[in-house]
């Protein structure tokens, strides 16, 4: 977001029943401290790869899988050959999403014992397969000139490289989904609730204080969330303009 000249953060932290907006100045750690959810929320973070989320070691991770797939699709498209696990594995948890739909649908709360250990060893299977095809660089040794004048090489980074990683290391947040059924498939919630902010940026080009934008934070935080519990928006600024503002309680954790 455009604040007084500059750029800076909306953080957006949401459930069915609540959306908070948070302005910061900045994007990472402190800012999220600051806004006081994270800190002390202990339930389930449904959020993309990005490693900062990994310092709140109370909650429960779950990884979106939306943004899975477009990785799967940017990896294949840089390099064709990758298309060899990259869309059997896209095509996986599209297929366990699916059972997840279908089980829920007839009443189950989890999947059965034998379909779960079937998806993990197709994902397991799918993952070592990446794992071949890119297999950890050799280190090279610098040739003499290049050692005399200092001469770096700097290589193009391989963008499955870190996205395998994830994969291996994080298989029990990608499939959190699987195992819970309390828990989405991807964070599109967020990033509906965060439409309105590039909405209002596009219409009115940027805030010209940081307080300017706290307080649009603070309201929208307010009309999303009753709008979530069936409230009009209207009676909601009517009775916050009245002194008598509703009182949101938490629908769901």
């Amino acid at each position: 977001m455009r604040v007084a000249g500059t750029g800076g953060w909306v953080h957006v932290a949401r459930t069915d029943g609540l959306t908070h907006y948070g302005y910061d100045s900045r994007r990472g750690k402190p800012a999220m401290d600051a806004i006081g959810i994270l800190p002390s929320f202990t339930g389930v973070c449904v959020r993309d790869g990005w490693f900062i989320y990994d310092e709140y070691r109370q909650a429960t991770h779950a990884l979106c899988n939306v943004h899975l797939l477009r990785e799967l699709v940017y990896v294949e498209e840089v390099c064709a050959e990758q298309q060899q696990w990259t869309r059997p594995l896209a095509q996986l948890l599209l297929d366990i999403k699916a059972a997840v739909e279908q089980a829920k649908a007839q009443g189950e709360t989890k999947l059965s014992d034998e379909q779960l250990i079937t998806y993990r060893a197709r994902y397991d299977r799918l993952v070592k397969r990446a794992v071949r095809l890119n297999p950890p660089p050799k280190k090279e040794k610098p040739d003499a000139l290049a050692k005399r004048f200092k001469v770096v090489k700097v290589k193009r980074r391989d963008p499955a490289v870190p996205l395998i990683r994830r994969l291996q290391d994080k298989r029990d947040q990608i499939l959190r989904f699987m195992t819970d059924f309390q828990v989405p498939f991807d964070n599109n919630g967020s990033e509906r609730d965060i439409r309105m902010v590039k909405l209002q940026q596009k219409i009115s080009g940027c805030f010209r204080t940081p307080e300017g934008a706290q307080a649009f934070c603070r309201i929208r935080s307010y009309l999303s969330s009753a709008r979530k519990q069936g409230h009009s928006p209207l009676v909601a600024l009517q009775r916050a303009f009245a002194g008598k503002p509703l009182t949101l309680g938490s629908l769901r954790t």
